[in-house]
């Protein structure tokens, strides 16, 4: 599935996961802003804030971009969640992370509940 910035504007309020199972690490965010470089074949995400799986509870991580190249991940669309439309996923089989793009009405991680992050947006 080839993405444009048309295809991925719609995520902006909705959430990203990102996350890799043999290194550990489960993220979740809020999307701000969203594009596609052609140029460079990424697709760059900047958040209004990131959470990141600590020990059994989410805590604020001050990193708020993330970068995936087109070179090295695949994109689908692989239809709605619980809630919500569609979403897209991506995946690397290079550092086996995988990454899933949700619409704002789709799921959600509640802001309350990571700890270091005001509960009520700035």
């Amino acid at each position: 599935m080839k993405l444009t910035t048309a295809d991925v504007a719609r995520f902006v309020g909705g959430q990203i996961e990102v996350q890799n199972n043999s290194e550990g690490y489960l993220y979740r965010g809020e999307i701000a802003e969203i594009s596609v470089d052609e140029a460079k074949k990424s697709l760059n995400v900047r958040l209004a804030w990131m959470a990141k799986m600590g020990d059994d509870e989410w805590v604020k991580d001050e990193e708020l971009n993330y970068a995936a190249s087109f070179e090295i991940y695949s994109a689908s669309d692989i239809g709605p969640g619980e809630t919500g439309g569609n979403r897209i996923h991506l995946s690397c089989w290079i550092n086996h992370e995988s990454t899933t793009l949700f619409p704002p009405d789709g799921s959600k991680l509640d802001r309350s509940k990571v700890k270091g992050l005001d509960p009520v947006p700035a």
